[in-house]
């Protein structure tokens, strides 16, 4: 199944502003949840350099991305607490992969939920996937506007935390990355699962 993600995948890694976004994420998740020993849902987690970071501390991840080429590269890192799967998340999919029924202490998805055609619809579903008391953490490009297409706002995000249900909804901008369309703020959110 191809995908319009494949063909960065090759040069994902290599790529530095990739990996300082990673580490960023990283250091923010570590100041804000402490994640020993947890179960996680990487969402959208790409070739994994989220993953990476996180799984020396974590008990498994699951990592999910429907880029096939993006999973490839995940795999031969050879994490041995990390299970693949390459599809777009769904309920189908949930129902059918046991890895996804069992529920999660932690979901996080780094810049993956400004590109979700159905940003809320996914975010109800990420939310059925935790255990209670279990957080879900997302970052994504800081929006001031959300017809602009890219990113999301605090507001928006906000609203739909809680639509979903979520509780302790705490939203900011943590770090800027630096690119070539200039200084990117980039936004947080962590929701809990009541």
């Amino acid at each position: 199944m191809s995908n319009e993600w494949d063909e960065y995948a090759e040069n994902w890694d290599v790529d530095p502003s990739v990996e300082q976004y990673a580490k960023n994420a990283f250091s923010e998740l570590l100041d804000s949840i402490n994640i020993n020993g947890l179960t996680v849902l990487d969402f959208g987690c790409g070739t994994g350099a989220l993953t990476q970071l996180m799984s020396p501390s974590v008990e498994s991840i699951v990592g999910i991305d429907p880029s096939s080429e993006m999973i490839k590269l995940l795999d031969k890192k050879a994490l041995n607490n990390v299970t693949s799967i390459c599809d777009y998340l769904s309920s189908e999919l949930v129902q059918n992969f046991p890895e996804l029924k069992n529920k999660f202490d932690l979901i996080v998805a780094s810049s993956v939920c400004g590109f979700l055609p159905d940003y809320e619809m996914t975010l109800s579903l990420l939310k059925s996937l935790l255990k209670k008391d279990g957080l879900f953490v997302q970052w994504d490009w800081l929006s001031e506007d959300d017809s602009s297409g890219m990113g999301l706002s605090e507001k928006r995000v906000k609203q739909a935390f809680l639509a979903s249900g979520f509780v302790s909804i705490k939203v900011n901008s943590p770090f800027i990355m630096n690119s070539s369309k200039g200084n990117m703020p980039v936004l947080m959110a962590i929701g809990k699962n009541d």
